[in-house]
């Protein structure tokens, strides 16, 4: 092989394409539409470049940089990031850094990691994150114009955070392997030392959940807010192509909007802007922008009562997360149990408040600068929930609680059945006696020939027997009186 083939093929070489193929296809999801907006839109007035500009100042924001406008509609710094073109940037990164991991041939056919792959692995991220950032620098730059110019330092740095993540899971993911009969299959997550293997798998389990809870707390109020969603839309009147665009946009946003939903399940509260806020207890809503989706929120006042019954989703959540927790490091020593019971409710908390509060941003320096959840108000309820249900899990299936209490009912099911038992046989031992009556007095019923049964018969014999001895004593009595009389008779008669 030459020298030139084995330099395209290393570790830094791959990272770079890897980078310059990520920042090419990011670059077209956000300039392309912009582009056909400009396109079919017969009452506008902006060029192909002016659609290419603000295609790349939205690339600075899905990367959550910040621009700073001076239209005279809206003077000052955006940073309100829309998340759904976040994901699509850290998932374009994910797949260009997963096909560089299989390249690289990270694991060894027997599931292990061979000698250099940490070394390789490090080598292509730090390529794919360096010149990944350096491209997003220079299409900043280019972004600039006399109404819109993009922050550098906050666009360079989010894009190096975003390329670093993208490649880090990308590089992770391209290490998962299914099994088959020749080579054992290997698991991202087995990789971890224990137990903070089963740690990253509830974390997962609770955070994904709470956000999957906004989101479907969001669907719900859009689907009832249909007819005020459409009035918007006819409102604005965009067009086929505009309509699309403002559909794509929207969507975009969708994801951020859940995040804020999920913020307002753990009871905390977000703001839109100047006296407009929603949270469990009620909406204050004042002038919004003209967007459809914010025809879901909700219509001022005070909520309902029972809306406080909705933080029953986000902390079942995290309790599903610490009962697989629990489960899966049940048989592990207590040191490391009690380790993951500690690590796995602050690295929810934690991953929870960084999530709301990379959700929060601005549009200009005027009533919309504050956009999203209100801190403060997130982070007590939020620890509540997480701590309250992870040491409810952990204190009833982890401290033996449910054995005791099955051990328990089964000692008083016992007890109440001896109770019975004995009370029974009392009942039984009363009513002995007048049993035996009731069987003397049946056995009575049941006449002989001469119309007595054979207990009286036998009774009367004996009487009779006792009667006829006692008879014979009285006559031998009697008549050993007789002769003694008549022998006292007698003898005066001799004497005389």
């Amino acid at each position: 092989m030459s020298t030139s083939e084995q330099s395209v093929t290393t570790p830094v070489a791959r990272g770079i394409l890897a980078a310059g193929v990520s920042l090419a296809t990011g670059l077209a999801l956000a300039v392309i539409p912009a582009l056909a907006a400009q396109v079919a839109g017969t009452r506008s007035t902006a060029t192909a470049l002016d659609a290419i500009l603000i295609g790349l100042n939205i690339l600075v924001l899905g990367h959550g940089g910040g621009i700073t406008l001076s239209t005279g509609a809206i003077e000052g710094t955006v940073t309100l990031a829309p998340f759904g073109l976040t994901g699509l940037l850290i998932l374009v990164s994910a797949l260009g850094m997963r096909r560089v991991g299989r390249l690289l041939e990270l694991v060894r056919p027997d599931g292990l990691l061979r000698s250099s792959a940490l070394r390789d692995a490090g080598s292509a991220l730090a390529a794919h994150t360096v010149l990944y950032a350096l491209g997003m620098a220079v299409l900043a730059a280019i972004a600039r114009s006399a109404d819109v110019s993009p922050v550098i330092p906050s666009a360079v740095f989010s894009a190096a955070l975003i390329s670093l993540l993208g490649g880090l899971c990308g590089l992770l993911w391209s290490l998962r392997r299914e099994a088959t009969d020749e080579v054992p299959g290997v698991r991202v997550l087995s990789l971890l030392p224990s137990p903070f293997d089963a740690v990253a798998r509830a974390v997962g389990i609770a955070v994904v959940g709470v956000l999957g809870t906004g989101m479907l707390l969001l669907i719900v109020m859009l689907l009832l807010s249909l007819p005020e969603q459409a009035g918007l839309f006819a409102q604005l009147d965009p067009g086929p192509v505009g309509g699309l665009v403002l559909t794509l946009l929207q969507l975009a946003l969708l994801p951020l909007l859940a995040v804020w939903a999920s913020t307002v399940l753990l009871g905390g509260t977000v703001t839109l802007g100047t006296g407009t806020s929603v949270s469990l207890a009620g909406a204050e809503t004042g002038v919004l922008p003209a967007l459809p989706v914010l025809g879901a929120l909700p219509q001022p006042g005070t909520a309902p009562a029972w809306t406080v019954l909705l933080l029953v989703l986000p902390l079942g959540v995290v309790m599903l997360g610490a009962h697989r927790l629990v489960r899966d490091v049940q048989e592990l020593p207590l040191r490391d149990r009690i380790t993951a019971w500690i690590t796995y409710p602050l690295v929810v908390l934690v991953a929870l408040l960084l999530i709301a509060g990379l959700s929060t941003g601005g549009i200009g320096d005027s009533r919309l600068a504050h956009l999203g959840p209100t801190m403060p108000t997130v982070l007590l309820p939020s620890a509540i929930l997480v701590l309250g249900g992870t040491g409810l899990i952990v204190g009833i299936f982890a401290s033996g609680l449910i054995p005791w209490a099955g051990r328990a009912i089964a000692a008083l099911r016992s007890r109440v059945e001896n109770a019975e038992r004995a009370e029974q046989e009392e009942r039984a031992r009363g009513a002995g006696p007048a049993d035996a009556a009731d069987t003397t007095d049946d056995a009575d019923a049941v006449d002989g020939p001469d119309g007595k049964d054979g207990t009286d018969d036998a009774d009367a014999a004996d009487e009779i027997d006792l009667w006829a001895r006692g008879a014979d004593d009285d006559v031998d009595g009697g008549d050993a009186a007789d002769e003694s009389s008549a022998e006292a008779e007698v003898s005066p008669r001799a004497d005389r």
